[in-house]
């Protein structure tokens, strides 16, 4: 059982360096894994969204598998510990790329660290069990903005390492700030957490099949399509870069410049949609945020600058970065909240269904049209079509936010 912290914005403030980290970490190493397959001999355009978009499926795959099991484990022995256990796990994991010499050890590797870590989504739920309701779209929304941060300094860090002591020290760094990131949840991190079964309890309660969500697989579609849509042209960002600049040596550093960027827009999407879903309707919230960011999507499959590019992507993030953390306090004003753990594993591993599905489908269409120009235009129809998806459910599953009285 767990029991809201007196101390919640402080715990907030520590899970949000801790994740600021982390996302730093991966940052600094994943932006920049089309240039690394570059490097170990993968040359041709084809080859090389196979090897992107399996890189993507990969660590997805597994993560979904391992996400309702971790969350699981969460509600037995406590947030905290799931999270100190993420980042622990990827600060071993990432240095070990650094003596990997082929692509296909890279996908096996891939699949390791998706079933180890899961930074996000122990953090997320962590949050929401510590932070008073009235509070919690806007301390979700701050965590989305520590998640883009991360990955604004994460993306300036690795460029910046990659091109003056190359990939091999960028992967070692890696894991240094995955271990400070766990330190810091270790030693200040806080959950008031009082275990009411053991795991072996827990285990033979389980009926091992398909739980029954009853309303909420509706929201667990909604996570689906989100990830789908969110993860359609996620990984081929770089390939449009270098379409764009016809494979010039400067792609990288425009690549590491727009993702810096879009990391930017997003520390400001996750305050600003978190302020605003307290204020304003919650369903009216969203389905702007998802419009705008549709509609910019499709805008940047035609773009012929890479500024264009930069202020395009830029924008969108603005408009899209802060949504997941408003899906996450949907799904946690529907569900007990002393299962938040199981459901928010439930929501992850959904999550990683649709990731893995956008990376898959994201690739067949840049492979099947020979640019990944139909990869982004494909993106914002996508996103156009959550629009009725989200009315529909609200309908079914009413979303139960506390808002905030005005002074």
């Amino acid at each position: 059982m767990n029991q809201i912290s007196g101390s919640w914005q402080r715990n907030l403030a520590v899970v949000w360096l801790s994740q600021f980290i982390s996302m730093a970490s991966f940052s600094s190493a994943y932006t920049f894994m089309p240039f690394f397959f570059r490097q170990l001999g993968v040359t041709g355009d084809e080859e090389l969204s196979h090897y992107v978009a399996l890189f993507s499926v990969a660590g997805n795959l597994t993560f979904c598998i391992f996400a309702p099991i971790w969350g699981m484990v969460a509600d037995v022995y406590g947030r905290r510990m799931m999270l100190i256990r993420a980042n622990f796990g990827g600060a071993l994991l990432m240095p070990l790329l650094a003596v990997i010499t082929s692509p296909d050890l890279i996908i096996v590797h891939r699949l390791f660290l998706g079933a180890l870590t899961g930074t996000v989504s122990a953090a997320q739920t962590l949050i929401i069990s510590t932070t008073p309701k009235e509070h919690r779209s806007f301390a979700l929304g701050a965590i989305a903005s520590a998640l883009f941060g991360g990955m604004m300094a994460g993306q300036f860090l690795g460029g910046g390492l990659v091109q003056r002591f190359g990939f091999n020290w960028t992967f070692a760094g890696s894991g240094v700030l995955l271990f400070v990131s766990g330190m810091l949840v270790l030693i200040w991190g806080r959950e008031n957490f009082t275990r009411t079964e053991t795991l072996r309890e827990r285990v033979r309660s389980i009926r091992w099949r398909i739980p029954r969500f009853g309303v909420i697989w509706y929201l667990m579609v909604l996570f689906i399509c989100l990830g789908l849509a969110r993860e359609f042209d996620n990984p081929f960002l770089p390939q449009l870069v270098m379409e764009i600049m016809d494979h010039s040596p400067d792609a990288l550093s425009w690549s590491g410049w727009i993702s810096g960027f879009c990391s930017l827009a997003g520390i400001v999407s996750g305050l600003l949609l978190g302020f605003l879903a307290g204020r304003l309707p919650f369903i009216r919230v969203l389905v702007a945020a998802i419009v705008i960011a549709a509609v910019l999507r499709i805008v940047q499959s035609m773009s012929h600058h890479v500024a264009g590019l930069l202020v395009e992507r830029s924008l969108m993030i603005l408009a899209i970065g802060g949504v997941e953390p408003l899906f996450q306090a949907w799904l946690a004003g529907a569900t007990p909240e002393r299962e938040h753990g199981s459901y928010f594993g439930w929501a992850a591993c959904a999550k990683a269904v649709g990731w893995i599905s956008g990376a898959y489908l994201g690739g067949i269409v840049a492979g099947w049209f020979g640019t990944v120009r139909y990869v982004f235009f494909g993106s914002g129809l996508l996103f156009l079509l959550l629009v009725p998806l989200i009315v529909a459910t609200a309908r079914i599953v009413p979303p139960k936010i506390a808002r905030k009285k005005r002074v």
